[in-house]
């Protein structure tokens, strides 16, 4: 049986905030490998590296040293364009504060994505509602984010962020807003997600009720992944 093929690889990875004695190392040498059809976890206390660790595989955030190859591509020779390009192709990113656009509705939040990928504005607003219907948010995508609970808009967010079915997509806390039903509902969609061809999923959470959503549950501590644990056969 052949292996899966890698999704995300990263060797010595380092990240450094800050000059002089003022410097924060974030991320002091990781090594993490994430194949096509996994969805890992990342867990450890705040401060310890995860967010900055998504955030350079999600091409946000450049990396000081050590190589990040995600979907086969070196993300240090890549220019800006390039980066830009990976992101609204093949990466989705729910990040803990939503960054949602108040002024659009919820449903044009969600069709960004697919919009800026050139698909026509009716296409692309049909197409987010289907995804938010999905979420538990059907008739809702005419309203403003700051008309919604905390919950929802964290499912909006969730929605933009699948809506161009991106074969990688990274979470940040993405439980931490919503009760344990609609917790639980979310990462049924999201194990979905990562068990279909070509998708892998990495999350970063404090949430220890959706642990057993996992395949594997990396630990991280003062930058560095400090133990492994496969979670589901």
């Amino acid at each position: 049986m052949a292996e899966p093929q890698v999704a995300i690889r990263c060797r010595g990875l380092t990240k450094s905030f800050g000059e002089g004695e003022a410097q924060v190392k974030a991320l002091r040498g990781v090594d993490l490998d994430v194949p096509l059809g996994e969805l890992l976890m990342l867990v450890g206390p705040s401060g310890c590296g995860k967010t900055t660790l998504i955030s350079i595989i999600a091409s946000v955030l450049d990396h000081d040293s050590g190589d990040c190859e995600v979907l086969g591509r070196d993300l240090a020779r890549l220019n800006a364009r390039e980066k830009a390009r990976l992101r609204r192709a093949d990466i989705g990113f729910v990040f803990q504060a939503y960054n949602l656009i108040p002024s659009l509705s919820s449903a044009e939040n969600v069709a960004v994505p697919l919009l800026l990928n050139g698909v026509g504005r009716r296409e692309a607003l049909a197409k987010a509602e289907r995804v938010l219907e999905s979420l538990g948010l059907g008739g809702r995508g005419g309203g403003r984010p700051n008309d919604l609970s905390g919950g929802q808009q964290q499912r909006v967010a969730v929605a933009r962020a699948l809506v161009h079915e991106p074969r990688i997509l990274v979470c940040d806390e993405p439980t931490s807003a919503l009760d344990e039903k609609t917790g639980d509902t979310l990462m049924r969609l999201l194990r979905e997600v990562a068990l279909r061809e070509g998708r892998a999923l990495v999350i970063v959470t404090h949430d220890n009720r959706i642990f057993k959503y996992a395949d594997r549950i990396a630990t991280m501590n003062d930058g560095r992944i400090v133990s492994m644990d496969s979670r589901v056969s």
